[in-house]
């Protein structure tokens, strides 16, 4: 049921502003430490949320980008998707924050994301990321190629993929929906919350891109298929 209540935003931030370095060419960003967000809505439903922004930092201490079509960037695109997922009002479904979940949004390295996840107890964890199957952008592929994945590695996170699969695949335009047992990724092995990656779409195709671009009108779906997994509190 849709809850049209105003929110509360309560913002945890123990750490200065982030470093901006060059590594090897590529731009990266030293995360602040322990940097997380969190957002309180003014009924809450006692449920906790951790979305979790994409960052490669790849065993150093810095986040690295992964860059598609059109200049895409999937770190900026991981946190506009995750303010729209859990604020966005622009439509007629209910964001998280209106569903009244408390939602803590991780902006730091793999590891601090973890360790944050853990520590604020939360019930389910989403990473939110976007996919590639080249290194550059691609033309001339059917949508077949592409499309919405979700990964898992416990039955619970089997089912909460499955939730999400079901709402976010049928609005991306690639139609290689696919759920995937996955067993080499930290975000999925080490947190104590039942997790369920979301890869939404592929990066590397103009179409995916247009559509990730486009968070605004279907980023409820991953608040709906996250309701649906935890049962509609």
């Amino acid at each position: 049921m849709r809850r049209t209540t105003s929110t509360m935003l309560r913002r945890v931030l123990s750490a200065s502003v982030a470093a901006v370095l060059v590594t090897g060419g590529l731009l990266a960003v030293a995360p602040a430490a322990s940097a997380d967000v969190t957002y309180v809505p003014e009924k809450w439903n006692g449920k906790v949320v951790y979305l979790s922004q994409a960052c490669h930092d790849r065993g150093d201490t810095v986040c690295h980008d992964n860059t598609g079509c059109s200049g895409f960037s999937e770190n900026r695109n991981s946190y506009l998707l995750a303010m729209s997922t859990i604020r966005e009002t622009g439509t007629s479904h209910p964001n998280l924050l209106e569903r009244g979940y408390k939602v803590v949004r991780g902006d730091g390295l793999t590891r601090q994301n973890i360790d944050s996840s853990n520590r604020v107890g939360a019930d389910v964890h989403v990473p939110l990321h976007s996919n590639a199957i080249s290194k550059a952008c691609e033309s001339g592929f059917s949508a077949s190629r592409y499309g919405t994945h979700a990964m898992y590695v416990s039955t619970a996170g089997r089912e909460c993929s499955q939730k999400l699969l079901s709402a976010v695949g049928p609005s991306s335009p690639g139609t290689n929906d696919a759920r995937q047992y996955r067993t080499d990724l930290g975000e999925l092995n080490q947190t104590n919350a039942v997790a369920c990656y979301l890869e939404q779409e592929f990066h590397v195709w103009n179409r995916g891109v247009y559509w990730m671009w486009n968070r605004d009108a279907w980023s409820w779906r991953i608040a709906a298929g996250i309701d649906a997994y935890l049962g509609y509190p």
